[in-house]
């Protein structure tokens, strides 16, 4: 049997030209890799499905798995399942990661602290974080086997969590506002019997913008789920956030006059007011030293910017430019200023979140990342 030749629609930005990883959701819970595999190329054989991931969805009903496919001109958006009857279910096929995607869960006795990671202006929730010209992806492949217990069960479930944001040609006018009540109702989510585990961010650049506006809207409800929510978040590692904001110069023309140039300005080096306050109302939100703990990295290379060719195609060729300075990337907390809360990335502004195996720079960053785990589970279970 071969899948129809109907081609998925794209939800947002696609990770690479080459070869995009795919998620795969609603794989029955009884179903492992190689089952799912060997269900796929029993469909088509030249798809030669090779699947990196297979994790537990937040609400337990299934599965979602990343997959790489040698060939994807002739993928299908659902592809049906067998059944004994009843209402039909369906693997869901896409590449644009939008809301939540669990990348690792741990066993349900073990798991003790969840870690979301989101992506910055323009980005994908997967690709951002994906090597350049590879398929290694450091928040799959590796984070989650280094969150380990005394007992080397690992502990931490691993999710990404994608939003839209696109500059050219976009039709949206969504805010700084309204990204975060995005996030705020999707994580409300993640409750289990009316508690969450500990939480941990992996913000990069706007994506930390939207997680500080998630903790103010939080800090505003007077919802009891809402509260116990914005409890439950202990750390954060923001990587390039623009707290301070952002040089969008070369950016301003790929929005051009279309309704999402108020985002984009928004977050911009001159545009202080919606961010200095955004940053006063956060300081307040996430609560006072020793309630929480946040750790900045920040760039020390030249990024390159957008420039358009003759054919109207945009692409970050142009000239190089520091998009986040490193006052902004760090102006955050007072009490968090120092050596220990902040860390140098020698990398460009979208490269300072890709990491290759074994990479130096990855070193840096799981060793704080680890620490913030670690205290979280130690933090939250004696409240």
């Amino acid at each position: 049997m071969k899948f129809d030749h109907s081609a998925v629609e794209e939800n947002n930005e696609q990770p690479s030209k080459k070869a995009p990883t795919y998620r795969i959701r609603g794989v029955p819970n009884d179903w492992d890799k190689d089952k799912l595999e060997s269900f796929l190329a029993e469909r088509d054989s030249s798809l030669r499905p090779a699947v990196r991931s297979l994790a537990v969805e937040f609400h337990g009903r299934s599965q979602t798995a990343t997959v790489l496919f040698q060939h994807t001109s002739c993928l299908p958006p659902k592809v049906p399942l067998p059944g004994s009857g009843g209402e039909p279910h369906s693997l869901t096929l896409d590449h644009g990661f939008l809301s939540i995607t669990s990348l690792f869960s741990p066993s349900q006795k073990d798991h003790k602290v969840d870690i979301i990671a989101t992506s910055g202006l323009s980005g994908h929730a997967f690709g951002s974080f994906k090597e350049r010209n590879g398929e290694y992806m450091w928040l799959r492949d590796s984070l989650p086997f280094a969150m380990s217990d005394e007992n080397g069960k690992h502990t931490a479930r691993v999710m990404i969590y994608g939003y839209e944001s696109s500059l050219p040609n976009s039709d949206s006018f969504q805010n700084l506002e309204d990204l975060g009540t995005a996030l705020h109702f999707t994580l409300r989510m993640l409750a289990v019997d009316g508690t969450f585990k500990p939480i941990v961010f992996i913000a990069h650049s706007l994506g930390g913008l939207v997680v500080k506006q998630l903790l103010i809207s939080l800090s505003n409800s007077s919802d009891e789920l809402d509260n116990k929510l914005r409890r439950a978040v202990y750390g954060i590692a923001f990587f390039g956030v623009p707290h301070d904001g952002m040089d969008i110069r070369s950016l301003v023309p790929m929005a051009g006059d279309r309704p999402n140039r108020f985002l984009l300005e928004s977050i911009g080096s001159y545009s202080s007011q919606v961010l200095s306050t955004q940053q006063r109302e956060f300081t307040q939100a996430l609560g006072g030293q020793g309630d929480s703990e946040i750790i900045s990295f920040y760039e020390t290379r030249m990024s390159p910017t957008a420039v358009k060719d003759s054919e109207g195609r945009w692409s970050m060729a142009g000239e190089p430019a520091v998009l986040v300075s490193k006052a902004s990337a760090t102006h955050c907390r007072p009490w968090e200023n120092g050596p220990e809360h902040t860390c140098a990335i020698h990398r460009t502004h979208s490269e300072m979140v890709k990491f290759a195996d074994q990479d130096p720079e990855f070193d840096k960053v799981l060793g704080r990342i680890n620490s913030l785990a670690s205290r979280a589970i130690l933090m939250r279970r004696s409240m």
